[in-house]
């Protein structure tokens, strides 16, 4: 089925959830070698090609995920939401919905931020397949105080943020399919009928 229903997630939300997931656990290490290969490649020509494809990749998947996010919550408001059990207490109910509203600003907060980063530091690239996109911010001093210090220090910080929110989440689906047993994990996994 390809709406929600008061039971269960939909395909299509299903699909935006875990092709999300999919692209965020490409985002992460890619980001990671992306860095630390950017001094690297300063110094040895032999490594600038890595560098150059983990950043066409981090980027990319950065840009797809910025376009995703509002598709996804615009499909997740024109739909009804599966609740909870009417047994889970009321701060349970409170926590998803907060995991879930900081989880959406994350996804925006930290493709923007990083966006920005790299858009103040003059003549860098922001490649979406393979493309060079504009910069958002124009290029700025390094020392200045809104520049990458700021930018970049949002986009660290947003996803070192969304890690732990990450553990918290998939936690808490654990905890509900292995301690509580109930359909909480079920009604999202992707082969799971709703």
């Amino acid at each position: 089925m390809l709406t929600n229903t008061q039971l269960g997630w939909g395909s299509l939300a299903k699909f935006f959830h875990w092709l999300i997931v999919a692209m965020v656990l490409v985002q992460v290490p890619a980001g990671y070698l992306m860095s630390y290969t950017y001094g690297l490649a300063v110094h040895d020509a032999a490594v600038q090609p890595l560098q150059t494809l983990m950043s066409q990749i981090h980027h990319t998947l950065g840009l797809l995920i910025l376009l995703l996010v509002p598709a996804r919550l615009a499909w997740r408001l024109r739909g009804p939401v599966p609740g909870l059990d009417g047994q889970v207490p009321a701060y349970r109910h409170s926590m998803a919905r907060l995991t879930h509203v900081l989880f959406y600003v994350l996804l925006l907060v930290l493709p923007l931020s990083g966006w920005a980063a790299v858009s103040v530091v003059a003549g860098a690239p922001i490649w979406f397949f393979g493309v060079q996109m504009p910069s958002i911010l124009p290029p700025m001093p390094l020392d200045s105080p809104f520049g990458y210090t700021l930018t970049a220090a949002i986009h660290v910080y947003a996803a070192w943020l969304g890690g732990v929110l990450l553990l918290v989440h998939v936690g808490a689906a654990f905890w509900h399919h292995l301690v509580l047993k109930d359909n909480v994990f079920r009604r999202m996994w992707p082969l799971a009928k709703t």
